[in-house]
């Protein structure tokens, strides 16, 4: 499941992420927001919070029909999740085209500060 929370910094599209994720919730959440922000502001900044009953992204969505792309953007901050989600963010962190970061949930304000200098609607 992927649903909209309220922005935690102006100009950052803010989600919240549990379960198992579909192509549904990135059709039909993630990739309207995307081109929404861009579309207003010319850039895409991402705040994603999770919870340790993340189990990432159901097979189908990755593979096949359907597939999951997640379309350009400048900066993806993940936060929280299962033990697993930060070595993940880590790991693939540095094929991504925008700057990526993972916070633990206890460093959540450090997270928005990352990701909200990243708008450039910050001094």
């Amino acid at each position: 499941m992927l649903c909209k929370i309220p922005d935690i910094a102006d100009g950052v599209i803010s989600l919240f992420a549990s379960g198992r994720l579909s192509t549904e919730d990135y059709g039909q959440i993630m990739q309207p927001m995307i081109e929404n922000y861009h579309g207003k502001t010319g850039k895409v900044c991402l705040y994603v919070e999770a919870d340790v009953l993340l189990e990432g992204w159901d097979h189908q969505s990755l593979t096949g029909s359907g597939e999951v792309q997640l379309p350009q953007f400048d900066a993806l901050v993940l936060v929280g999740g299962p033990d697993w989600f930060g070595n993940a963010v880590r790991l693939l962190g540095p094929f991504m085209q925008g700057e990526v970061a993972w916070f633990p949930l206890g460093q959540k304000l450090n997270a928005v500060d990352w990701v909200a200098t990243r708008t450039g609607l910050t001094d």
